[in-house]
């Protein structure tokens, strides 16, 4: 026998237990009236039941027997809650009566213990988020009365849980019954004034809880009256972790809505006006000293929300001094003039004077701060905070506020080119990428000092970090050709030491050679060629990579200087013009021809009419973009007939055509191979080209890997390379997805179904090989929580994925095994991908890996079932298209 019982027997069950209570008591019971349950399994049963395929009438059933557990009184507070959950579980299901259900839980408000009552309140939050209770399913309006009393009495419970529950239902049960727009303001406005009143309540829990409510109505697109502000600002002292993070979030909320809403600052019989924005600038910059890590962290990702901050406040977040601008005189009251300490008393001119030491602050000055110091320093504090999180946010913070602020942006610099000593591989990468964004807007003026740690940190054993500080450099401009020299000895220590930064030294030096065509003058190309003025020169060898990176600098200098140096450069050099322009494509600029003289004409003839193979270069960039977009068209070309390759595959199984399923694919990386060559040779000579192209490639990367990977599935003693090919399958697709913005439903729908092949790839892996069950069965439930999703994304279009469709078909009827898992892996064909390039763009983000909170894991140990993505418009090329 089963150890699992039925539905139907567990009801047997309880209704025989009622029938014999019933004849005990000398009571009669009519066998079609449904009963409360009597035990807490016997109510978990059904909740564990429902994830099966249940009939109509055995849910209808079931949501009568759990309201009449609920509003039984006599039962212990465990069995009901557990059928308040039920109820909610039920609700979900088109056949019940979401309505009926809502009124009879509200109807247990009045006789429930205090625990059920939460239990209650949380149900009815949950059924607000998943069918639109209280707006889109409106409460009758008795009901409504009802919970709104119960609300408001709970409100004022000894115990905290239900204090915190009824506040959480509270913004959505207020509201309800006004007609007109002014009603619903006035009653909203209500609202809030009851919530506000618990954000000192006594109870942690519960402030927390208030704030929140507040929080979610701004995210509802409810304008937050302004003058929460005042209790916003207080609970960011509050000693509760929690509550601190979501005030500060509210603080920046209100200001963000009332931007210039005048704040009067008064201290000493002075005032002084700002605006709230800037107040709460202020506020939250104070935040960044807090004790908790998480609180400086969110205070310093939120400080780069703000836009159109004033600039005096914005310089002292690089500043620990007092600002002289922000002080006021203020008169002293008291006897006979009394003007402060240094001035002494009128009539008494003999009094001393005492000078206030340095660094010291004369708090008997004519001059005081009104705003407090929460500003001054706040950036350098989160620089220099012991948590990289915190550094990482500062840093981001900072990008995003010199966007819109020039002024702030070379200030920035200085912290942020410090930051290359971090400890930390990551935050030095940010600081990189951060400096790289403002360099791209406006060239960073490099000292000494600043150039002098650039160096040093080229020195990385990372290649990441190398590159990062080349890209760095391009956008920089040096002080002195000291400097210049200085940087291009450290450049031929790293093209000797690392053979792979050869080409990004190389574009590194072409954008330095233009934005320095001043300080490349003849004394220093003689110095940098070693060429003498008295004494013929050496022919350099050809194949040189430390000369080819000298000649790069040179000769993207302006047309004027190169005419100034064709008197300094050997002949030579001219003639070596054609090899190194056509080996090392885009370093050299498109004028060349322009600067070679009238004596080497066979060097002009060969720049006019080169001859040069396909494999090495292209001649033109418009030649090129031709070449990139022949290419680009090869390879959808070819992913079309690989996936209709795949799907002939899948109805005729023999050898031959698994044979030309794995050639079709071999080929697709083939042609996927020819287009990034290409591609790359286009982005580094014009970096504005589209990039929406690079979606489609790296979804036929994905899609030539799955005739391997079908094969390898079959293999059992092969389990850790399909782990591998699956992981890589499931990063690649949630990569383009959040990378590519404007993605159609079909574009979708493609990755999501590869997506669903790495994920049934992986669950059969565990189950073969006899992994983990937990961790099988938990693979196995997010398997058809996916199947259902997918197959209701692709409900126009189902008809056209049989494989998706029977998969669907067996999750619904429970049927789903290793064997359909298998099946359907050996049945799969990728989907065509094809979207629409007039409103896709490429956008940048950054991606962890992450299986739990607060736990980082690798692809190729556990499954990857979420991910934390962290993505920014500012980042995307054109992105007023976008918007």
């Amino acid at each position: 026998m089963s150890a699992k019982r039925s539905l139907a027997e567990t009801e047997a069950d309880a209704n025989s237990a009622s029938l014999a209570s019933a004849s005990s008591t000398g009571e009669t019971n009519d066998s079609n009236k449904p009963v409360p349950y009597s035990s807490y399994g016997d109510v978990y049963s059904v909740l564990v039941a429902l994830k099966k395929t249940l009939s109509e009438e055995d849910i209808m059933h079931a949501s009568k027997r759990a309201l009449l557990t609920v509003n039984t009184a006599t039962l212990p507070p465990a069995v009901q809650q557990v059928a308040v959950r039920l109820s909610a579980q039920l609700c979900t299901h088109p056949t019940v009566d979401c309505m009926g259900v809502v009124s009879g839980l509200v109807e247990a408000l009045y006789t429930a213990e205090p625990s059920v009552r939460c239990e209650i309140y949380q149900t009815l939050l949950k059924l607000h988020e998943l069918k639109g209770l209280f707006t889109d399913i409106p409460l009758a309006a008795e009901a409504k009365q009802r919970l709104d009393d119960a609300t408001m009495r709970d409100l004022n419970h000894s115990q905290h849980h239900l204090r915190c529950s009824s506040l959480a239902v509270l913004p959505m049960v207020k509201p309800q019954g006004n007609s007109n727009e002014s009603n619903q303001s006035a009653a909203a406005i209500d609202v809030f004034d009851i919530i506000c009143r618990y954000t000192t309540d006594a109870h942690p829990k519960v402030r927390q809880t208030a704030l929140n409510a507040i929080f979610r109505e701004h995210t509802m697109s409810v304008k937050l009256p302004v003058e929460m502000y005042d209790e916003c600002v207080v609970a960011t002292k509050d000693d509760f972790e929690q509550v601190r993070l979501v005030a500060v979030e509210l603080v920046w909320a209100i200001s963000s809505t009332y931007p210039e809403y005048p704040v009067v600052i008064q201290k000493f019989k002075a005032t002084e006006t700002i605006r709230l924005l800037d107040d709460a600038f202020v506020k939250i910059c104070d935040m960044v000293n807090d004790s908790s890590v998480v609180v400086r962290q969110r205070a310093c990702t939120i400080l780069g929300r703000f836009k159109n901050v004033d600039s005096k406040f914005l310089s002292q977040t690089f500043s620990k001094q007092v600002m002289s601008h922000l002080r006021r005189f203020v008169p002293r009251g008291g006897t006979r003039g009394y003007n402060g300490r240094n001035r002494g008393v009128r009539g008494n001119q003999s009094r001393a004077f005492i000078p206030t030491p340095k660094g010291d602050a004369d708090v008997d000055s004519d001059e005081f701060r009104l705003l407090d110091s929460g500003a001054a320093g706040a950036f350098v504090h989160g620089l220099e905070d012991e948590y990289q999180e915190v550094r990482d946010a500062a840093i981001d913070s900072i990008t995003e506020l010199s966007i819109g602020n020039a002024g702030f942006a070379a200030k920035a610099v200085d912290f942020l080119v410090d930051m290359f000593n971090d400890s930390s591989d990551r935050v030095r990468l940010c600081a990189i990428r951060a400096l790289v964004s403002i360099g791209e807007r406006s060239l960073i003026q490099l000292t000494e000092e600043q150039l002098s740690i650039a160096l040093s940190a080229m020195k990385d054993a990372s290649h990441v970090m190398r590159h990062g500080i080349y890209e760095f450099l391009a956008v920089s401009s040096l002080a002195k050709s000291e400097n210049l020299a200085q940087l291009m000895a450290a450049f031929k220590s790293n093209l000797e030491k690392y053979s792979e930064d050869q080409m990004p030294i190389y574009m590194t030096l072409r954008a330095l050679g233009t934005n320095h065509s001043n300080m490349i003058n003849s004394a220093f190309v003689r110095a940098l060629l070693g060429i003498s003025e008295h004494y013929l020169s050496r022919e350099a060898r050809i194949d040189d990579i430390v000369y080819a990176g000298n000649i790069v600098l040179i000769m993207n200098t302006r047309v004027a200087t190169r005419n100034a140096l064709v008197s300094v450069l050997p002949d030579y050099v001219y003639s070596h013009l054609p090899y190194l322009r056509d080996k090392y494509r885009g370093c050299l600029p498109n004028d060349i021809l322009l600067t070679v003289p009238e004596k080497h004409w066979f060097v002009k003839q060969m720049l006019e009419n080169p001859h040069v193979d396909e494999s090495v270069a292209l001649l033109s960039l418009e030649d090129r973009k031709a070449a990139a977009r022949k290419a680009f068209a090869g390879v959808q070309d070819c992913l079309s007939q690989c996936c209709l390759g795949f799907k002939s595959q899948t109805t005729d199984r023999a050898p031959s055509s698994a044979a030309k399923a794995e050639a079709a694919a071999e080929m697709l990386k083939h042609r996927i191979g020819e287009f990034k060559a290409l591609q790359s040779n286009v982005q580094a000579a014009d970096p504005s080209v589209k990039q929406f192209e690079l979606a489609v490639v790296d979804y036929a990367r994905l899609a030539s890997v799955v005739p391997g990977a079908k094969k390898l599935s079959a293999k059992l003693y092969q389990h850790q390379e399909v782990l591998e090919l699956a992981s890589s399958i499931m990063y690649g697709s949630y990569e383009i997805e959040v990378r590519t913005i404007g993605l159609d439903l079909d574009s979708l729908l493609a990755l999501r179904y590869l997506r669903l092949f790495a994920h049934a790839l992986w669950l059969n892996c565990h189950q073969a090989n006899m992994y983990d069950p937990r961790v099988a069965e938990k693979l196995l439930d997010e398997l058809c929580q996916r199947v259902r999703r997918l197959h209701q994304l692709a409900q126009p279009r189902s008809a056209e994925i049989p494989e998706l469709r029977l998969l669907a078909m067996d999750t619904e009827n429970a049927k789903l095994s290793s064997e359909n898992i298998s099946t359907f892996i050996a049945g799969f064909s990728p989907l065509p991908f094809a979207p629409a390039t007039g409103r896709c763009q490429y956008a940048r983000a950054s991606f962890a890996k992450t299986g739990a909170k607060k736990r980082v894991i690798e692809f190729n140990h556990l499954f990857p079932l979420s991910l934390q993505i962290r993505s920014s418009v500012v980042w995307v090329p054109r992105r007023e298209s976008i918007l």
